[in-house]
């Protein structure tokens, strides 16, 4: 726990000072969930389409109909399901009550989500049903293979159907039928019932605005979740609500609606914070890493604060979650929980961290009463956050907002860490603290040879794989090794290999071809035919090796394959030699995914057969293998004059490999600088295309540190990518495709400069 002037806590126990024990609430207790239902369908894709573009569903896949979703329902049945545990019988007896309050269409979808409130054990009786509009509809675009989700809404009943709320819409036929409006007084006895008010903003402003009214009156605390319609919210709504839960771009677009306070007295109280938010800043910062901008979240909530809002609570997915206390009085981080499991589909972990927030919440105000001071207030909501965190964590491991939600007994464990779950943790991008990394790392394992005099001596004299291995075993964050074939296997057979990796636990990503230099006049092409025949077989015993080591990627990169003069060899023999070369290889592996990897230009081989990634493109058309892709290297798409996102984009799905670097670009010379060091914009196009196409691949760094502790340069590339896949993944979709609608160099321009600056 760090104490400061400010306090900035990081949860460390599950249970705070003034716990119970049990995350079940106890009897008596009730939450009142005001928001939307939708029956969603969701559309499985490969990738989000563009504008105006077209995408089919994935092959072999159908939508799925109607399944209960909403943010309203969502955290209703979140609630009801996080509040009882289906293993301890006691429990049952405790179960927190949870009624949900909303507007079911005049469709056959709102006895399907009327079905999926009751027999979770929420409480429908104050809902009302639209004689005139049908039930809200979501459609769900989901890439599988990472679990992101995108969205369009129809809203239905869930804003047409408010009539007796005062909500007078142009298209509401229903207010026909109005013969007397909700009384505040009504609105008061209906809240009056309940221990906490929970509110979501896609259902209309008014219908929050007098719920969170009568609560606020009645000393009701109230949550209010930011996700839903972009809109600007009322000073009073801010106001009554204490908890304002937005994640990180709902703060952002949230915040742009409101200014800063001008007022004297704000800007003295400013003056006084500045120092505890700066310290804010200086602890949080190095945990998030440079992926997020902890200046910036804590400004715009202090925006929010500044212009009403009390507690401001950011979500900030795999990052963990930021409370910033009315007038700062705290500013609590807590990390979030590892993935039990792959992502699967992130639809609706954010309501089962606010269902999960509001649960803990009312349970440990129950156990503490009043008699917390600031520390063990503190530290209770350190509690909520966790529970929230272990909520959301848990349900994107499963398709579909409702059935994902899960049970207080899957979060208990999570949060607690039990072996059972702790164990069967999921590391991606090498680390178990960056679960939301999708990617591999590899690294250059003969630059483990370099800066030796960095290494004990019981380590040397590092001269064999073996030892270059134990070496790369110590990167943080390295998960996988590419072997060069035969170079690394002189020593050691590959059933050696593996278990050595076994022993560091580490995987095999891919074998790369190193031909040996007997093959100096070629190899795929060389002309005599007995050598060439020799070439193509090596290669396919590199497919062996790969099988025995695990992994299903075969790299091939000649040194070789060209030529130096103008009338020296035969191009379309020569392209000829390698297309019937490749060919056989993947015929005769059809397990194993074969890819190119071209270079334009080397000191071995002036002119290479195939120099460019068009001429890659070319040679892929011509093999006509579905195993045959390509391997691109930035450095060598630099070195051929190319901009790597374009040569990533034209390649799409035919993408097998990437291997990351960086360059000066002088004339035939391949640097292998570390990632973004030299051309920061074209590595930031590269995360945003390797994105848009969906990459499946590994992540390998083909760099050459000789000057520089290799080990601590691999970490830095591996943290650099993460910083700028995240910083492409913030860029908004919307702007870039306005930019490209209309050639706006100065806004593509302005873009890079804000992702770089955030990343």
């Amino acid at each position: 726990m760090t104490l400061l002037l400010f306090r900035v806590f990081f949860f460390i126990s599950a249970t705070s000072s003034c716990s119970g024990g049990s995350n079940a609430p106890t009897p008596g207790r009730s939450i009142l969930v005001a928001g939307s239902l939708n029956a969603d369908t969701f559309l499985p894709i490969s990738r989000f389409p563009s504008s105006g573009e077209n995408l089919t569903l994935l092959p072999n896949t159908q939508p799925l109909v109607d399944v209960p979703g909403g943010k309203g329902c969502n955290q209703a049945i979140a609630c009801a399901k996080l509040s009882s545990s289906t293993l301890k019988p006691t429990q049952q007896q405790q179960q927190l009550r949870v009624a949900f309050l909303g507007q079911f269409g005049n469709d056959a979808a709102s006895q399907i989500l009327q079905s999926a409130l009751t027999s979770n054990n929420v409480d429908i009786e104050l809902c009302g049903k639209s004689k005139h509009h049908p039930s809200g509809r979501g459609y769900v675009m989901i890439v599988p293979n990472t679990g992101e989700v995108s969205a369009v809404i129809s809203p239905g009943s869930n804003f047409y159907g408010w009539s007796t709320w005062g909500v007078n819409n142009p298209t509401n036929d229903d207010q026909h039928d109005v013969d007397v409006l909700l009384t505040e007084e009504e609105i008061e006895q209906m809240v009056s019932a309940h221990s906490l008010l929970q509110l979501q903003c896609e259902i209309p402003d008014l219908v929050n605005q007098r719920l969170a009214r009568a609560a606020h009156k009645l000393h009701i605390p109230v949550i209010l979740d930011v996700g839903g319609e972009d809109r600007r919210m009322d000073r009073e709504l801010l106001q009554c609500c204490d908890y304002l839960i937005p994640n990180e771009t709902e703060l952002e677009r949230l915040a742009v609606h409101y200014t800063d306070d001008n007022d004297d007295e704000q800007h003295q109280e400013d003056e006084k914070i500045r120092v505890t938010v700066q310290q804010a800043i200086d602890e949080i910062q190095p945990l998030i890493g440079r992926s997020l901008h902890v200046a910036t979240l804590l400004k715009n909530a202090r925006r929010l604060q500044q212009n009403g809002a009390n507690n401001v609570l950011v979500t900030l997915g795999s990052h963990g979650s930021i409370l910033v206390k009315k007038d700062v009085s705290s500013i609590l981080y807590q990390p979030s929980c590892p993935l039990p499991s792959a992502v699967v589909d992130e639809t609706g972990a954010g309501d089962c961290y606010r269902a999960g927030f509001a649960v803990a919440l009312l349970q440990k105000q129950q156990q503490c009463g009043s008699s917390m001071d600031a520390n063990d207030d503190d530290e209770m909501l350190l509690h909520c956050m966790k529970f929230g965190s272990a909520a959301g964590a848990l349900a994107v491991t499963k398709k579909g907002a409702v059935p994902s939600i899960p049970t207080l007994d899957e979060v208990e464990a999570l949060f607690s860490g039990s072996d059972e779950t702790a164990t069967n943790f999921i590391p991606r991008g090498g680390a178990a603290d960056d679960d939301d990394f999708p990617f591999l790392f590899g690294s250059r394992i003969n630059s483990m040879k370099d800066r030796l005099d960095l290494v004990s001596e019981s380590s040397l004299p590092m001269n064999s794989p073996r030892d270059w291995l134990q070496r790369q075993a110590n990167i943080r964050g390295l998960s996988c090794v590419d072997f060069n074939y035969p170079q690394h296997f002189h020593d050691w057979e590959a059933k050696e290999a593996k278990q050595a990796l076994d022993e560091v636990n580490l995987v095999a990503g891919a074998v790369c071809l190193r031909y040996p230099s007997k093959f100096a006049r070629g190899a795929m092409n060389h002309p005599d035919p007995k050598l060439r025949r020799e070439a193509i077989e090596i290669t396919k015993q590199a497919a062996e090796v790969a099988k025995i080591l695990g992994c299903n990627e075969v790299v091939v990169w000649s040194a070789y394959d060209g030529y130096d003069y103008p009338f020296q060899v035969n191009y379309k023999d020569k392209w000829t030699q390698i297309v019937e070369a490749f060919q056989e290889c993947c015929d005769a592996y059809p397990g194993i995914k074969w890819s190119l990897e071209f270079k334009p230009t080397d000191e071995n081989t002036r002119f290479f057969t195939v120099p460019s990634t068009g001429a890659a493109m070319l040679l892929l058309k011509d093999i006509d293998r579905p195993n045959m892709g390509l391997t691109l290297d930035m450095g060598h798409m630099l070195m051929a004059g190319e901009n790597p996102g374009q040569s990533i984009a034209m390649v799409g799905d035919k993408l097998f490999g990437i291997q990351l670097n960086d360059g000066y670009t002088r004339l035939a010379a391949e640097d292998g600088m570390m990632f973004g060091s030299i051309h920061p914009s074209l590595a930031l196009e590269a995360m945003y295309q390797l994105r848009q196409i969906d990459f499946k691949g590994h992540l390998y760094f083909d760099t050459f540190p000789q000057r520089t502790d290799p080990v601590k340069e691999a970490e830095y590339n591996i943290q650099r990518v993460k910083d700028f896949w995240r910083a492409a993944g913030r860029m908004r979709k919307t702007e870039l495709e306005r930019i490209a609608t209309e050639h706006d160099a100065i806004g593509a321009l302005e873009l890079v400069n804000q992702a770089l600056r955030e990343s």
